[in-house]
């Protein structure tokens, strides 16, 4: 893997993120290679157009700073250092992060590509997920009635206050919390949860990766709203449906440490794992 320009996406509104950011742009220009600074909230398309021009994006803040990069930027491997409260897909912390890039410099690293979703509404393309794609309602403390539909057939009819379809890397985020089973990360799947649903029995599906899975507001109940990785939210339409399915690009992260997932789940989240 040749590097020569790498870009740097800063966590908003963070002076430790900001100063990690300007260490680390100081390691590597001594080494001799480009660095660019993304700091400002610019146009996400253009943003991305940008980014996708380095070799390397090295992204200083915590799961929300990396899935935003993730999904603007296809292909480009992504090194998270940990500025945040969680820090799931992040694999250095900033005390390690010149220590790691010399690891990648020196060829001493591998890439992890993750699967993400497209999502499509009303005709329309929207920004990939590397999470999950939500249908909620709109309305605090009402419930949604829903028609889950598979590869064009009926999956789900019913009631609950919101349902959700997840990726791989998704099943350890909200879905998790909402119910869903840790999927080991050799496993590429596809994860519908349904959040608090009427029908008591209903439990969390996992699909294989290559299905094609629509959701459809019915209007007797609560409108509803599509949310997607907890950072584009789109008020929905009775009767319209919205798609997910496997997107043709992927999110690369590059590794240097083993990898551990159940050390990662152990560190990270409270599900009782113990050794």
């Amino acid at each position: 893997m040749r590097i020569s320009r790498v870009g740097i996406v800063v966590k908003p509104k963070s002076d430790e993120a900001s100063a990690v950011a300007h260490d680390i742009s100081a390691f590597l220009i001594d080494k001799g290679l480009e660095t660019i600074l993304f700091t400002g909230p610019a146009d996400g398309a253009r943003r991305g157009k940008a980014e996708e021009k380095t070799d390397l994006l090295v992204v200083v803040g915590g799961d929300g700073t990396v899935i935003r990069t993730a999904q603007r930027s296809a292909n480009v491997p992504i090194l998270g250092v940990k500025v945040g409260a969680l820090g799931f897909l992040c694999e250095t912390m900033p005390d390690r992060a010149t220590a790691s890039l010399e690891k990648i410099l020196a060829g001493e690293s591998f890439l992890e590509h993750m699967t993400k979703f497209k999502v499509s509404y009303g005709g329309k393309k929207l920004p990939d997920v590397l999470n999950e794609a939500l249908v909620c309602t709109s309305k605090p403390s009402k419930i949604l009635s829903i028609m889950v539909m598979k590869d064009g057939e009926p999956l789900h009819k019913g009631k609950a206050d919101g349902v959700m379809v997840s990726t791989t890397t998704g099943s350890t985020a909200y879905a998790l919390s909402a119910g869903g089973p840790i999927i080991d990360t050799r496993l590429d799947i596809m994860e519908v949860v349904f959040i608090c649903p009427l029908a008591a029995g209903l439990r969390p599906l996992v699909l294989p990766s290559s299905s094609r899975v629509e959701i459809t507001v019915l209007p007797d109940a609560a409108s509803g709203m599509l949310v997607l990785d907890g950072q584009l939210a789109i008020d929905l339409d009775f009767g319209t449906p919205v798609t997910v399915e496997r997107s043709e690009k992927s999110a690369v992260f590059i590794r240097v440490n083993r990898p551990d997932f159940y050390r990662r789940i152990r560190e990270k989240t409270k599900t009782g794992f113990e050794v």
